[in-house]
């Protein structure tokens, strides 16, 4: 299966994991949509992918909310009359920063389950997986009647483990991981592969240190170059693919 032509929406696509995808799939030929909650960011994106000679066009909305996602969904299939690839990406994070600098709708303090304020507990699930059930969900039956299609959650390492202090987030990425291997056993027979995917350790989109997010993007040019699902119900660690670790 080529790249070239495939459709592909990317939420949070304005910045780090997100736009890194974003351009990888691009320079390959497929036509990208970006939503983000931000809109300058992925309109900056959107104008890197045409200056490499790619197609992209953007969505700004919030898709935890039920409509935004539906909308999102509709103006993709309406506009390039199919969708191949969906990667939830658009997510929240749970960190402590030594500068008590926390950007909105980006990251969250750190702290003890009987710290953390409920309001971050639902609006980091409503992003983290609730975004992801739903664009899911609306994407799905475009996927059944074209029989092809591929669909991403981003997880971490806190998906398989507990971390000390990220309650909301740890269980948004069991939940993803869960999520992604359910689809996957309901859709293999429709030609749709449905995987959980990491970078393997921290990337750097804040300044603060870690792995380029470009560390993603190999693994996910393969999964989107699948014939048929062989490689679906798995979650996968992308400094290890990178390394050449694939036995799965």
């Amino acid at each position: 299966m080529k790249i070239q032509g495939q459709v592909a929406i990317v939420t949070g696509g304005g910045s780090g994991l997100g736009r890194a995808m974003a351009i990888g799939l691009a320079s390959e030929g497929a036509k990208v949509l970006l939503a983000d909650v931000r809109e300058t960011e992925v309109l900056n994106v959107r104008r890197e992918i045409e200056a490499l000679g790619g197609q992209a066009d953007v969505f700004a909305g919030d898709v935890g909310q039920e409509l935004t996602a539906r909308q999102l969904v509709d103006f993709c299939a309406k506009k390039f009359d199919r969708i191949d690839v969906l990667i939830n990406n658009a997510g929240l994070r749970m960190e402590v920063h030594d500068d008590g600098v926390y950007e909105d709708r980006r990251c969250l303090r750190q702290r003890p389950t009987h710290e953390v304020p409920v309001s971050d507990w639902d609006l980091l699930l409503n992003v983290n997986l609730r975004a992801v059930y739903l664009c899911t969900h609306f994407a799905l039956p475009h996927m059944i009647r074209q029989k092809h299609g591929m669909i991403l959650g981003i997880s971490s390492n806190a998906g398989s483990n507990g971390v000390a202090g990220k309650c909301a987030y740890v269980a948004s990425k069991h939940g993803v991981e869960g999520l992604m291997k359910t689809v996957a056993a309901e859709m293999k027979e429709y030609g749709i592969s449905a995987n959980a995917i990491h970078p393997g350790g921290r990337v750097n989109v804040d300044g603060r240190g870690g792995q380029s997010p470009d560390v993603i993007v190999p693994l996910v040019l393969h999964l989107a170059s699948q014939d048929q699902p062989e490689l679906t119900g798995k979650v996968f660690k992308a400094s290890d693919w990178n390394a050449g670790k694939r036995d799965f």
